[in-house]
């Protein structure tokens, strides 16, 4: 185990950049369209522009991915995604954690 790992514990699992491109391309076969997908990235896309340092590299860890979705059930008038097509991006991301 590098020093790092020993300071500081094990980095938590994450969505990659990579992954989150995958999300979104079972959402595109779920059905959902360019303006829809457009919205799921001004809500998840931003933390992949983030810079990576060691303590947070970069990607989307377990909590944010729920704080995003639990933000998006709370506030529908603000990207107007049905609770059917929330649940699909809910389970589309978090799979690979």
């Amino acid at each position: 185990m590098g020093l790092f790992n020993d300071l500081f514990g094990t980095p938590k699992p994450r969505v990659t950049e990579k992954e989150y491109k995958k999300a979104k391309s079972e959402l595109y076969s779920e059905g959902f369209n360019q303006r829809q997908r457009a919205k799921v990235d001004e809500i998840f896309a931003p933390d992949f522009n983030m810079p990576s340092t060691d303590s947070h590299p970069r990607g989307l860890e377990k909590n944010e991915i729920e704080a995003r979705i639990k933000w998006m059930r709370e506030n529908k008038s603000k990207h107007n995604l049905s609770d059917k097509e929330i649940d699909e991006i809910e389970s589309s991301p978090l799979k690979r954690l």
